[in-house]
């Protein structure tokens, strides 16, 4: 029953009849529409003419656009792209496409291969799915690069149709390999994440390698961990609404060295026949991540499953997803098994699913809004996942994707040729709204004021001569005179064009964080040449930058992120620091409200929006329950997808997902951030419910909110470097889910 369709395969449509038949090839050496600095000549290699990728360059070239005459491939295409090449290389190279999708439109990565620097010529399996590939602007082509490490000789690239599953497996096996070399040298020196578990198995798997287990997903299982008392051969038991997805995992212990462990699910049957469901079967990758300045072993990515490989005294991590589907699902209880298989073993485990008669309430439905913070435009895939996970948002940052703007006259033009197309997909997706930060962290004010400096720099073309300006004692306390009627007229067009052409609702913001303008000192971020840092102008800034969006887009909510609320004499003033802004917003989203418990009432009484945001680590308690006792309607979470690919050992790390031609791959935070918000989706629903019915459900949440706040760990307390909230005991949560639950039952049958 376990089933795992590509990401893409959700938007199966007829393909265009104009493309052309595949598969496709192209003789690097005959392409004339590529970039010279980034190829060498055409040379001979025995009986192969070919080109160099040169080292340290961006290869890239264009070639016909194979789909037809549409901008996009048809939705649900999946197309690998042949690559032949000789392999002298150390490490992997890397294969991008133009899709407009990163950061400033640039292309995607699309996989890495090769890296043995043996000599060889081989041909390399480059998956590339329609949300990844769009024509640049005025073409008809297909942009595809290359980056390498060393002068890579290429003969020839060929494009054919994926064939299923095969090429998905291959290339998730390839991921996850090139992960593991890149990472070899420093897992000699990595630690576990965990302190280690001693196993206490029953004497029934005596003499059995294979052990399974089972374990609440939210208590992660690490290689070090082992079945605890009452864990091993236990029943797996699920119990969710009509319309929900759910999860449950088990682990496997190896009692000896364990090869190509996989598993299945069965059919669900009860007194209902056959459950109709979806079940999403995942094997979790360990690798390497930073934690406390050091290197540790994570379950990191849930890959559709995959043979795992256990050693002796080790475990490993399975996950299960139950998605029920409507009227379709009938209420009831359903059994069905879990099949555990490894080379010459193998084992079972129940599996109990309880359909309550629940429908949730939508994200939408609830009044609910959850978003992460993306570095460019996320592809369509990622965006059905994160409907799926309860998203309904995207926040977006000038800095990194904006409308393509050009000076005519004395005014600026704005081109959505690129945002056009991505609005549409973001809104097919489930996405209702977009926070759109014009502005990023002002620690490196004024070059982080993205809107404003490259107004300034499209008019008069000096960016520098901007940070000047806007630095200044003079300048640095409002949006410059140069700027002011362009800021407002960008801030209108691009509201108009939204709504024109249908767009999710935007929510703007001048710049990230302006409760920093209370800093006793600036805290310059030095990375930037002309920073001036934070002062009382932040506050100035913001509060001109706002008056200017209202201005110039009635109508339009203003958001903010207010990361401090703290009592401060500071600069000529005392009192709070972030509850200044609020008659300047609409939308007061903070992580500070353990500074203020009063917050989310004052921002109410102003008639404004209260949401509260927070970073991965918070997982389920965080954006569920300990957020749903402040009644904040919205999220937003730092961050969906900072940084590196996959091997996010170096750098600044802040995501949850990562995108693939065969769907997105998740980790146990996103799932996670799932559940949080079905925690809110049954909290809403019961209240609907009970206006419904005219029944007082207030004590039932007074109780919950009251447990809940108790419940509260250490973390989340430091909101600069520790924000992420997390619950002392997790299993509290599926008790305070039961008793809603239970409450939704009871007014609906009356």
């Amino acid at each position: 029953m376990c089933r795992w369709l590509a990401g893409a395969l959700l938007f199966v449509m007829p393909i265009a009849a104009a493309r052309a038949a595949l598969p496709q090839s192209w003789p690097i050496a005959e392409l004339k529409d590529l970039n010279p600095r980034g190829w060498g000549e055409v040379v001979k290699d025995g009986d192969k003419s070919c080109r160099a990728a040169l080292k340290g360059q961006t290869a890239w070239l264009r070639v016909p656009a194979w789909w037809g005459d549409t901008p996009r491939p048809s939705q649900g295409a999946i197309y690998v792209i042949e690559v032949e090449y000789k392999d002298v290389a150390s490490a992997p190279i890397i294969a991008e496409a133009f899709g407009a999708l990163e950061k400033g439109y640039s292309p995607s990565e699309l996989h890495r291969f090769g890296g043995a620097n043996d000599g060889l010529w081989k041909k390399a399996a480059v998956p590339a799915s329609w949300d990844l590939l769009l024509s640049p602007k005025g073409t008809q082509a297909a942009e595809l690069a290359f980056r390498a490490p060393a002068d890579v000789p290429i003969t020839r690239i060929t494009v054919r149709e994926a064939r299923l599953p095969d090429d998905q497996t291959r290339y998730e096996a390839e991921s996850r390999a090139w992960v593991a070399a890149a990472q070899a040298s420093k897992a000699r020196t990595a630690k576990e994440s965990a302190a280690g578990q001693k196993p206490e198995i029953p004497e029934r798997f005596n003499g059995q390698a294979l052990v399974p287990y089972v374990r609440a997903y939210y208590e992660h299982i690490c290689p070090n961990s082992a079945p605890q008392k009452g864990e091993a051969g236990a029943a797996i038991h699920i119990r969710m609404a009509q319309n929900e997805y759910e999860p449950a995992t088990f682990a496997v212990y190896a009692q000896e060295d364990l090869a190509g462990v996989t598993f299945t699910v069965s059919d669900l049957a009860g007194e209902n026949g056959r459950l109709a469901c979806e079940v999403r079967c995942h094997s979790a990758e360990y690798a390497l991540e930073q934690k406390d300045k050091a290197l540790v072993w994570e379950p990191q990515r849930l890959w559709p499953v995959f043979p795992v490989n256990i050693a002796k005294g080790q475990s490993g991590w399975f996950w299960i997803t139950v998605r029920t589907l409507g009227d379709a699902s009938k209420p009831g209880k359903y059994s069905g098994s879990v099949k555990i298989k490894a080379t010459g073993h193998e084992a079972q485990l129940p599996l109990q699913v309880e359909v309550l008669p629940i429908k949730l309430l939508s994200m939408d439905e609830a009044g609910l809004t959850m978003g992460g913070c993306v570095t460019g435009l996320a592809p369509a895939g990622d965006l059905a996942a994160m409907r799926e996970h309860n998203h309904n948002c995207v926040n977006l940052w000038f800095a990194g994707e904006q409308p393509e703007m050009t000076k005519e006259g004395d005014h600026i033009a704005l081109d959505f040729y690129y945002l056009d197309d991505w609005m549409k997909l973001a809104k097919q997706n489930g996405q209702s709204k977009i926070v759109w930060f014009l502005g990023g962290n002002p620690n490196g004010f004024p070059q982080t004021l993205s809107a404003e400096r490259d107004i300034y720099g499209v008019l008069y073309g000096n960016k520098e001569e901007f940070f000047k300006k806007a630095g200044s004692p003079e300048g640095r306390n409002k949006v410059l005179p140069e700027v002011r009627e362009h800021y407002k007229k960008l801030v209108r067009d691009m509201v108009a064009h939204a709504k024109e052409k249908d767009w999710p609702e935007l929510i703007l913001t001048p710049f990230d964080e302006p409760a920093k303008w209370s800093y006793p000192e600036p805290r310059a971020d030095k990375s930037y040449k002309f920073a001036i840092g934070c002062g009382p102008w932040i506050r100035d800034h913001f509060k001109d930058a706002c008056a200017l969006i209202h201005e110039a887009a009635p109508g339009t909510k203003v958001y903010i992120s207010m990361h401090r609320n703290f009592v401060r004499k500071v600069h000529g003033y005392e009192g709070r620091v972030g509850e200044i802004f609020i008659p300047d917003c609409d939308v007061i989203c903070t992580n500070a409200i353990d500074e203020d418990n009063e917050l989310g009432e004052k921002v109410r009484k102003a008639g404004k929006v209260f949401w509260q945001y927070s970073g991965t680590r918070s997982q389920r308690y965080g954006f569920g329950f300990y957020f749903g006792a402040w009644d904040s309607r919205g999220s937003l979470c730092w961050a969906y997808n900072w940084g590196k690919r996959f091997d996010v050992t170096e750098g600044s790390n802040w995501q949850y997902a990562w995108y693939s031609p065969f769907g997105t791959i998740l980790t146990p935070s996103y799932e996670e951030l799932r559940e949080a918000w079905d925690d809110r989706r049954y909290l809403e629903t019961a209240k609907a419910a009970a206006k419904a019915s005219g029944a007082d459900i207030s004590p039932l949440l007074a109780q919950i909110r009251k447990e809940t706040l108790a419940n509260q760990g250490a973390g989340g307390r430091d909101l600069v470097n520790d924000f992420w909230e997390q619950g002392a005991k997790a299993s509290l949560m599926d008790k305070w889910r039961a008793m809603l639950a239970a409450k939704i039952i009871e007014l609906t049958k009356k």
